[in-house]
């Protein structure tokens, strides 16, 4: 064995018992002085940094200097029930200033199907949100859950639940839905930004996607409630673009907060 077979070997790792007992690696030590220096120095223990007490109490001061005291996190039973609130509290202020004909005008299946349609994209986005926030925190909901549930969900039910029909003023009517969608998404994703800032959010993009999700909720139910057009065309342009729009701005914004 030679002088490189030994650094080689050391540096792959190799115990320094098991190198000691290879045969030819102990003929070596013993007619090599510098291999069996190194290894005797390998084998001794770290020396000791020397840091001071005095060293050590400068250095806690200044790490203690620089924390600050933060607001723990509500818990995931409550930030749901806060989002629930939230999106009735929108919802109904503005059924008080827009009336509730299309919620009126729906059937009994209709309403049921975009009622659990809403509260479950509300409740799983909650949950995935308040995950984000919390780093190495334990993920019940996948993220991708409510990403994907809400457009194809929606869509399913414009398609499956409504009628379609030739409409005399469909891009007049459709843009006045998609204006006031447009604003009650904003103003959900706002407060609900104002309550992300809390957290310490490590994948930006998917956390505004996610607000952007409970903001495009909030829009379709505020619209559903107030649009008496229930026409599937109207309803996957005008109020799905509202919702598209505000995941959309949502993992944007993100994006440009994590740059």
């Amino acid at each position: 064995m030679t002088c490189a077979e030994v650094d080689r070997l050391l540096s792959e790792g190799t115990p320094i018992v098991e190198l000691k007992r290879i045969a030819a690696c102990g003929g070596h030590l013993r007619n090599c002085g510098r291999c069996e220096e190194l290894l005797r120095w390998a084998e001794s223990p770290s020396p000791d940094p020397g840091l001071g007490g005095e060293a050590a109490a400068r250095a806690r001061t200044l790490i203690h200097a620089d924390l600050k005291p933060v607001r723990p996190l509500p818990s995931t039973l409550v930030v749901v029930v806060g989002a629930i609130a939230l999106a009735s509290a929108l919802a109904g202020l503005h059924m008080l200033t827009m009336g509730a004909r299309g919620w009126l005008a729906l059937s009994p299946l209709q309403s049921l199907s975009l009622g659990l349609l809403f509260v479950s994209i509300v409740i799983l986005a909650a949950v995935s949100l308040n995950a984000t926030l919390r780093p190495a925190a334990r993920s019940f909901v996948p993220a991708l859950a409510p990403l994907l549930l809400l457009p194809l969900g929606f869509a399913s039910l414009a398609l499956f639940l409504f009628d379609a029909y030739p409409q005399q003023h469909f891009f007049a009517d459709g843009i006045a839905c998609l204006s006031g969608g447009f604003m009650i998404a904003l103003l959900t994703s706002a407060l609900t930004f104002a309550f992300a800032r809390r957290g310490y959010p490590l994948n930006w993009p998917l956390t505004g996607a996610l607000i952007g999700a409970l903001g495009g909720t909030v829009a379709l139910l505020a619209l559903q409630v107030s649009c008496p057009d229930h026409e599937s065309g109207h309803l996957l342009v005008f109020h799905g673009l509202a919702m598209l729009a505000s995941i959309a701005g949502g993992y944007l914004a993100g994006r440009r907060a994590a740059a």
